[in-house]
């Protein structure tokens, strides 16, 4: 008989790429969405829905219901206040085990947290998603769980990063940095197929791993706007942004959303983390312990995106 794999975040950018990685190797595939995603999901074989949320424990309880494995995607990344924050990743990680500890006591969890669990003190979305780590390992139990860092990932239906194609096409990069920063990236797809390869890893039962596209050390922004010059067929100049200025860009945001209480996702805590200077992974992998490779550094990842922002705009 197929397997049961319940997830949360599935409509989302990478929630997508997963169903499709788990429907691949088998699984049948429960979703939880506040609303039908048929329009959203379809293209990415068949689901069976749960209406509700993360706020939802009757929901969280018929999502997991029966489940073989929970795969926890669901939060949020920006939002209007701090409170926000910790409602959605803690809070609704705290809501989404207690109901697996009711309906779904031997199912294997993967939670996929965030690099920036590393960093709490930078941000309230770095420490809600470090407060979610940590009731993954107080209310798991004796399940078999794993906890994914991935860093900044991109890809095929990502529309965070379309900007800094369209501008490697005009020919000059903003990026704000620290001098000298590093950062480790992965590409959706193979973010995708490492969360389901989660569910057949060995060793210990209980693991963190974070997680990257396996290039040591990272990259520089000499490495970033090379691998866009590539992708888009241009040569661009790349411009560092002086912190200032992207403090001031980020209160005018946070003065606008006062205003029309729209969540943006630079707010004055964003610019934190946006300049930490190291977001490389470091720690196990999980490379070590299952039959999971990256396919996609950022040279080829990067073409990849293009060709996607290529079809999907037909005016990019």
């Amino acid at each position: 008989m197929p397997k049961r794999a319940a997830v949360t975040g599935a409509t989302g950018f990478i929630g997508r790429h997963v169903v499709t990685a788990l429907r691949r190797q088998g699984w049948d595939v429960r979703v939880l969405a506040r609303r039908h995603p048929a329009e959203v999901l379809s293209p990415y074989y068949r689901f069976e829905l749960v209406i509700g949320d993360l706020a939802d424990p009757p929901a969280l309880e018929r999502l997991v219901s029966g489940a073989d494995a929970i795969i926890h995607l669901g939060g949020v990344v920006k939002a209007l206040r701090r409170e926000e924050f910790y409602a959605a990743n803690e809070g609704g990680t705290e809501r989404l085990l207690r109901a697996a500890a009711q309906a779904a006591p031997a199912a294997m969890l993967v939670h996929v947290s965030s690099l920036a669990a590393r960093e709490p003190g930078l941000s309230p979305y770095c420490d809600s998603k470090h407060r979610a780590e940590q009731a993954v390992r107080a209310l798991a139990g004796d399940r078999v769980w794993t906890i994914l860092r991935p860093p900044a990932v991109y890809g095929p239906g990502d529309r965070e990063i379309g900007p800094m194609f369209a501008a490697a096409r005009l020919g000059i990069v903003p990026y704000p940095a620290a001098p000298g920063a590093a950062l480790s990236m992965i590409h959706v797809g193979d973010l995708a197929e490492a969360i389901a390869a989660c569910l057949t890893r060995s060793g210990s039962p209980q693991a963190t791993f974070e997680i990257d596209d396996g290039v040591p050390g990272g990259y520089r922004w000499p490495d970033i706007l090379g691998a866009l010059g590539e992708a888009v067929g241009r040569r661009p100049r790349g411009l560092r942004v002086p912190r200032a200025a992207l403090a001031l860009l980020a209160g005018l945001n946070q003065a606008v959303a006062r205003i029309d209480h729209r969540a943006r996702m630079l707010r004055p805590h964003k610019v934190a983390e946006i300049y930490w200077p190291d977001w490389v992974v470091r720690g196990e992998r999980l490379e070590d312990v299952s039959d999971w490779r990256p396919a996609f550094d950022i040279w080829r990842g990067f073409r990849d995106a293009a060709k996607w922002y290529a079809s999907a705009h037909a005016s990019w």
